[in-house]
């Protein structure tokens, strides 16, 4: 990760979402949270952003809170899709190997899959055919200290050691650029 690693929560949600529903044509919606499942256009990928861990090893130096945010894309298709045991697996390894390394080019860790299985516990989707594929990401929230504007100074001094310091102001010399050139 470089050093400008601020990243706006909304725009990683809406780059997530563009990167499946690119990556993943077939499916006719990808959505985060949206309002009601059950009228979703199917095949459908909804994208929930689970929670969210402070990962203090992972400390950017920038002051900036670094989080290892754990993402959860469910695949679901209509249980009177045909085939549809075998497509949903099919689907789930396609989104899974999608995730896996994605940065949806944003400023945040690779991501590291966790889990592609079936998810039977969400009691509103028990007419469809649900597989979940979890991952990680680790991701910095808040601004770097270090995005500032570069203070360019107007003048220079040297001093020479052990001359230097607050009672040798006056032995210090004030460098003068070079002339542009």
């Amino acid at each position: 990760m470089n050093a400008n690693t601020e990243i706006d929560l909304d725009a990683l949600h809406d780059a997530v979402v563009s990167n499946i529903s690119n990556g993943m044509p077939a499916v006719a919606s990808v959505q985060s949270y949206p309002s009601e499942r059950e009228a979703l256009p199917l095949p459908a990928v909804v994208v929930d952003l689970e929670d969210m861990e402070a990962a203090p090893d992972a400390d950017p130096g920038t002051e900036q809170l670094a989080v290892l945010t754990r993402w959860r894309a469910r695949l679901i298709l209509g249980f009177r899709t045909a085939d549809v045991q075998r497509q949903v697996r099919k689907g789930a390894s396609k989104l899974a190997h999608l995730v896996h390394l994605n940065r949806w080019g944003q400023p945040v860790g690779p991501a590291r899959v966790t889990l592609v299985g079936p998810d039977p516990f969400d009691p509103d989707l028990d007419q469809y055919e649900v597989w979940v594929v979890e991952w990680e990401q680790l991701v910095h929230l808040g601004a770097s200290v270090w995005e500032c504007p570069l203070a360019v100074p107007d003048t220079v001094f040297l001093g020479i050691e052990p001359d230097t310091g607050p009672d040798h102001i006056d032995d210090y010399r004030q460098i003068v650029p070079a002339p542009d050139l």
